[in-house]
């Protein structure tokens, strides 16, 4: 695995922390010449000044932070190295950037020159107060999920549906966070457990089994099981929950490698099962 800090570039290109749409795209270039293509087309749908611009030119005026931000990311991927093993068989051939975006994601698993890499937006980590270690840490540990995802299984199958979109989502970010828990070691870890979170999605879990079984025979939307700026009954990211016991729950029949490569006929069969009567233990 290798990475890049940008944060040095980060401040002395825009040491005034106003942002100039140029000087990104000259910073964005030096890091790989399709990044700032890649990036302005993810966000082409927003309203750039209205949804984009704020959030970059509040993290820009803080530059500490951002600082700060820099260096507990090179400790949380020296640690990350050492840990790689316990799920990669070799070398994982991904390179890590911390990099300003334009607000695409915190977390962005992509292809930059053919080759896999794991965008770290610092403007949305800030936004989200993702800028400790631990929800550094959480998220860097939850992409590399999906990386392990694509390198061992197949992380797509063909969704043209409601119901094998909402599988489909479900299945990765479930396997995602089960990694996550590897390499955490620490099988009931969810870097989501703020406020009663878990507390709630595990009394919940029969209520939230069903619903999601529902709309999935009913091809209904899920979107309000994942994503911060969503949430199920008041809560956020319940998505997460969900998909992490329904992978921990087929990994009694089936180990992870198999269940990275199963397709969505075969995860909505499970799911059904999942849902219904347990397997025992």
């Amino acid at each position: 695995m290798k990475t890049v800090n940008t944060v040095p570039e980060i401040l002395s290109t825009f040491p005034d922390s106003h942002f100039d749409k140029q000087r990104w795209r000259d910073y964005a270039g030096a890091i790989h010449p399709e990044l700032p293509k890649l990036c302005e087309e993810d966000t082409a749908k927003y309203e750039f000044e209205k949804d984009v611009l704020p959030v970059i030119e509040t993290v820009l005026g803080e530059p500490e932070r951002i600082r700060h931000l820099g260096s507990r990311f090179e400790r949380v991927v020296a640690e990350l190295q050492e840990r790689l093993p316990v799920l990669f068989e070799k070398e994982c051939e991904v390179t890590v950037v911390l990099y300003l975006g334009l607000c695409n994601a915190a977390g962005w698993v992509t292809f930059l020159g053919g080759k896999k890499v794991v965008l770290l937006g610092v403007e949305k980590v800030l936004e989200l107060n993702w800028d400790s270690e631990e929800k550094l840490k959480a998220l860097l540990y939850h992409e590399i999920g999906h990386i392990w995802h694509e390198i061992y299984g197949n992380l797509e199958f063909p969704a043209h549906t409601q119901s094998r979109q909402s599988m489909l989502q479900l299945w990765q970010e479930g396997i995602a966070m089960v990694c996550e828990q590897i390499l955490s070691k620490d099988e009931r870890y969810y870097h989501q457990d703020e406020n009663g979170w878990l507390a709630w999605c595990q009394e919940q879990e029969p209520m939230i089994k069903e619903e999601y079984g529902r709309r999935l025979e009913q091809e209904e939307s899920t979107q309000d099981f994942f994503g911060d700026w969503c949430d199920f009954c008041g809560y956020s990211d319940v998505g997460y929950y969900l998909g992490c016991r329904f992978v921990r729950w087929m990994m009694k029949e089936n180990d992870l490698r198999e269940i990275a490569a199963m397709g969505a006929a075969e995860l909505l069969e499970k799911y059904t099962r999942f849902a219904g009567k347990e397997l025992p233990a």
